[in-house]
């Protein structure tokens, strides 16, 4: 897998007009030519240089038309730690039988919840206490005048891998629903075993 960050100075951001999601959305999957999307992202949003998107990646990026892309392989001893402090960006639904729309869950205790029945099927295993929801919301994604709105939260704390294949498939294929909008990427730091 590869890692990279593609920085966009403020002016190219202004200029590009990378306001919403489906512009950032286009951006990266320009790095990415052909039907493929075998790689994940996800926007850190604008500091005072400008904006970062964070990208894991099964082949190398292109170089991109503005910006600029750093890149670098991940290890394969990166995923064998045992523990890791994480941080990952959901869109947390659920369908109820029968019904084929989605239902956003929206409320803390609820989002608690949801994350921790689904930890299992991610191959890990997070302590519900230290478990930290923040940046809870709605992104609307606008394309050819229709929009489509994705409910957000982002999730962080400290998770222990409890089935390694498992955990290793979530990292490089993401987790959850939305990832071709920036949803799923498993930001980890590994922990001293």
């Amino acid at each position: 897998m590869i890692a990279s960050i593609l920085s966009l100075d403020r002016r190219r951001v202004n200029v590009a007009r990378l306001a919403d999601p489906y512009a950032i959305h286009k951006i990266v999957y320009d790095l990415f030519p052909g039907n493929q999307r075998d790689f994940l992202y996800f926007d850190r949003g604008m500091d005072r240089e400008g904006k970062r998107i964070l990208i894991l990646s099964s082949r190398q990026p292109l170089v991109p038309v503005s910006g600029d892309i750093k890149s670098k392989f991940v290890p394969e001893t990166f995923l064998n730690h045992r523990q890791y402090a994480f941080q990952v960006l959901l869109n947390p639904v659920y369908r109820q039988a029968g019904n084929k729309s989605f239902i956003p869950v929206t409320s803390r205790d609820d989002l608690r919840l949801w994350f921790l029945r689904k930890q299992n099927d991610w191959g890990f295993m997070v302590d519900g206490d230290t478990l930290d929801i923040f940046d809870t919301g709605v992104i609307e994604i606008r394309k050819n005048g229709i929009v489509v709105p994705f409910n957000k939260a982002q999730f962080r704390g400290i998770l222990t891998v409890t089935d390694s294949d498992r955990f290793k498939t979530v990292f490089t294929s993401g987790i959850g629903r939305g990832k071709s909008f920036g949803f799923g990427l498993l930001q980890l730091h590994p922990i001293s075993d």
